[in-house]
This record gives structure tokens, sequence and C-alpha cells, in this order.
């Protein structure tokens, strides 16, 4: 079977392609910023086929050239996601294209579309569409637009690189929305991951709501196995790709998670009612995720499972 070099290794989406490269029968050479950060992941997946590389910092200049030896494939996940950000360019932007040029990346949704958070009324997005934000605007600009900018100039990068340099390997990228589902990797309140942190805001009304909000999401499992789908997939060869679960509203999330909280494991196991709670959304468009069905061959799980099991 064959060797994958996996990035960012002991974050949130990353645990769980691990757990699905180690599942299909993969070696995994995990790439972790220090050696401490491995007892966790050995821990969770005590197997032979896991070994780890050290790369202090993404941000160095040929950070991965030792780490990627012997590599068939490469799974790169560690791009920054910060809500709040202090520098831009030091710490999203650089991290993001340098570490990016080098090896197959998990971009983003954000790279993706335009305008506001908030898909009600736009058009329906596919993989020909960029967002239009420029440069000077992400330095210039608050940590969300400089993430969203981030995750364009670095996709952008890797497609420059291979055409510039006739890159004698395949890229395959991946553009999931919000993501969530159940926690993985080593884990506190103080470092849980950004998206997640959304639903557990939520849950401790902390959080504004806007009726009007309509975006997407997908399951961190489900996006995991898009990961692998990919790995040796001629269909996937040099291909953008959108993973998105589909659409949702603020009463269809706010919904699940009372119905949840009323009924407990009765409500996890009962009827999906997913498309009740999520028609409003359903029915506005937004994001056409068919290619992420008909190259990798992903059947996305409903949306109330993700929800149920993000919260538990």
């Amino acid at each position: 079977m064959s060797n994958v070099l996996l990035t960012g290794a002991t974050e949130f989406i990353a645990v769980h392609i691990l757990e699905e490269l180690l599942s299909k029968g993969y070696s995994v050479r995990a790439a972790i910023r220090s050696d401490g950060k491995s007892k966790f992941l050995r821990e969770q997946f005590p197997t032979s086929k896991l070994s780890f590389a050290i790369v202090p910092d993404i941000a160095v200049p040929g950070a991965f050239d030792d780490a990627v030896k012997d590599m068939d494939y490469i799974v790169h996940t560690a791009s920054p996601f910060k809500a709040i950000v202090e520098d831009n360019l030091k710490d999203l932007l650089l991290p993001a294209l340098n570490g990016t040029q080098e090896v197959v990346i998990t971009s983003s949704f954000a790279a993706v579309f335009s305008g506001p958070l908030n898909l009600r009324g736009q058009k329906t997005y596919t993989e020909e569409d960029w967002n239009d934000i420029s440069w000077d605007e992400a330095l210039k600009s608050d940590g969300r637009v400089a993430y969203r900018a981030s995750k364009k100039f670095a996709e952008m990068a890797v497609w420059d690189f291979v055409k510039s340099n006739k890159a004698p390997f395949s890229v395959t990228v991946l553009n999931p929305p919000l993501v969530w589902g159940p926690m993985k990797q080593e884990v506190s309140l103080s470092t849980l991951n950004t998206s997640n942190s959304y639903i557990y805001n939520l849950m401790q009304n902390t959080v504004n709501l806007d009726p009007s909000y309509i975006f997407g999401f997908v399951d961190v499992r489900d996006l995991a196995i898009a990961h692998v789908a990919a790995l040796g997939n001629p269909k996937a060869e040099n291909q953008r790709i959108i993973v998105s679960g589909g659409l949702y509203t603020y009463a269809a999330l706010i919904g699940v998670m009372q119905k949840y909280r009323a009924q407990g494991e009765a409500y996890s196991v009962g009827p999906d009612d997913s498309d009740d709670w999520c028609m409003e959304a359903n029915e506005n468009g937004g994001i056409d995720s068919s290619k992420a069905k008909e190259i990798l061959g992903i059947f996305f799980r409903p949306f109330k499972d993700t929800i149920v099991d993000t919260v538990r």
C-alpha cells in the first residue's frame, strides 16, 4: 500500500483524514510542529503504519523537503484558520502561500465565494468561481477577510506552480464550507477549532442570530472520506472540487439543537428530518457540489446527524 504525508496532522480535519487513511491500509507520515505533538496521536492510533516528521514552521522555504521523501501521496491540511489575526501577512498569507506551493492542499469554499457570509439570494457557486478580494485588501482588512484571501492566493499559487513548472504530479484541491462534526483531535475550549466553536457558542447563547442567514456545511467525516477518495483517482487529477453537504439556515441549526436537547438519544436515532429543517436553505441554491458526488462518489450525511454528533 502507498505512503502518504499528512500535514497539520494534529488538527480537527486532519485527524479524521488520518483515521480514514489508516483504515484503508495506507502508511502515513504525519507532519507535526514538535515531537510532543505525537503522543496523543500515538495513543489514538497504535500502529506501525504511523510515523512522524517534525516541521516546526511551514512558512520556511523547503520546510517539507525531508518530510516528503519517499512519499507517494501528500495530503496538505496545514493552513491557518484564525478568527482573529494580528498580522495578516505573517499569520495567514505567507504560511498558506509558502506551505501550499509544495503539496496538495485542503482549500476552502472561502476561496470560491464573494460577498457577505450569507448565501441567501446569491447565485449558485461552482468550481469556476473565485472570491474577488485583492492582496492589498487582505493586508488592510480584518481576520475573516484575510482568511478568505489567504485561501484564494494559496490555491492560486498551487495552480500557478503546477502550470509554470510542468509539475510531474497531479493536484486535487478540495473546497469545503463550514466543517462540523465530532472532534478526535486533542482539544480544549481554548484550542477549539473555529468552525466547531461556532456550534459551541450557540449552545452557550453567545451568538446573535440573523434569521436571514444561509450558508453551507460539510461533515468532517465526509470531508475525510473525500480526501482519501481523491488519492490515486484519475478522475480527480488536477481538479478543483467543492465538498459541501448542503445548505442550512440559522432556524434549522437552532431547531435541530433544541430538538436534540429535548429528546436526547431518542431524537438522534429517530427519523431523519433534515429535509424539513433545511428546506428553505436548499431551495435557495448557493453551492453546487455535484463534482464531489460524481468524481469522489461521496454520499453526504444528513444535516441532523452532523449537528447532533457535534453537539454531543
